[in-house]
């Protein structure tokens, strides 16, 4: 998987060279790809040194929390799909693990090709409330991903369930889908 994102990286930084005529809007577009490439490798490199069992300590860096979640939302209003965030300014110190739960759920839900998403965010004092609403495919457009796994859903129910908070999805309607979770401000004892 490391070398796949290292090929990825690698054809994405170099596109905009191989390629001739790109509009800025796509070597854009391929940065973003590259950079994307980039932190999923840096993320598997922490994972792998903390599944190892030598005794080596592993990177430590900061995880990502909700605020990135502007990021990952121009992100994917770059690469075509129309998406929307609702963010207040300030939602005060959140518990690391549902800072980082948050992020991953935002960062996790896969975009339907041509549907419009809409994402917000929202606190009571109490609980995080992080709620994903894609619209319904654009049926003329091609899928950006033909294989999906439903991994997704599941590091959700996963990510959530170690909160101790509530996770609830499926389809709508109009043939869009919702994902909305509940996470708690109190840690669990």
């Amino acid at each position: 998987v490391a070398h796949h994102m290292s090929v990825i990286t690698v054809q994405a930084d170099s596109a905009p060279y191989r390629l001739t005529g790109l509009s800025p809007e796509a070597a854009e577009e391929f940065g973003s790809i590259a950079a994307s490439a980039r932190e999923s490798l840096s993320e598997m490199r922490r994972l792998l040194v903390v599944l190892r069992n030598d005794g080596t300590e592993g990177e430590r860096a900061p995880q990502p929390g909700i605020a990135r979640a502007q990021q990952l939302v121009e992100a994917t209003v770059r690469a075509g799909v129309p998406a929307e965030l609702s963010l207040p300014g300030d939602l005060g110190a959140l518990p690391p693990a549902v800072d980082l739960s948050a992020y991953r759920i935002v960062q996790e839900v896969r975009h339907a090709p041509g549907a419009r998403t809409r994402v917000s965010v929202a606190s009571d004092g109490s609980f995080l409330t992080v709620l994903v609403v894609n619209g319904p495919s654009d049926a003329t457009s091609s899928p950006l991903e033909t294989t999906g796994t439903g991994h997704g859903l599941i590091g959700m129910r996963e990510r959530v369930r170690l909160t101790g908070g509530t996770l609830d999805t499926g389809p709508l309607p109009d043939g869009g889908f919702r994902v909305a979770a509940r996470l708690p401000l109190d840690p669990l004892p």
